[in-house]
C-alpha cells in the first residue's frame, strides 16, 4: 500500500508500443486503446504503472484501482 494510492486514478491510452494487460494477460496491440494507472498530480508519476485492456476496464471499471495483486 502506497501513500499515494487514494490519487491513483485510470486514464485513456492510446498504445505506441505492445502492452500486455495487468489483469488478464491479453496484448494490448498499438494503436489499441487501453487504460494506464496514474497519479492525479502533475508533478507525481509511476514508474510501475499496470496497464490494463478495454475488455477488462469495462468490466471492472475503477474496481481494477482496488486490487492488490495480479491474477
Amino acid at each position: 500500500m502506497s501513500k499515494y494510492d487514494s490519487l491513483k486514478i485510470l486514464k485513456k491510452v492510446k498504445a505506441r508500443t505492445n502492452h500486455i494487460c495487468s489483469k488478464c494477460g491479453q496484448e494490448i496491440n498499438q494503436n489499441d486503446i487501453y487504460y494506464k494507472e496514474n497519479i492525479n498530480d502533475k508533478f507525481l508519476h509511476s514508474s510501475h504503472a499496470k496497464k490494463y485492456c478495454l475488455s477488462c476496464y469495462k468490466k471492472y471499471g475503477f474496481a481494477l484501482l482496488k486490487e492488490k495483486n495480479k491474477l
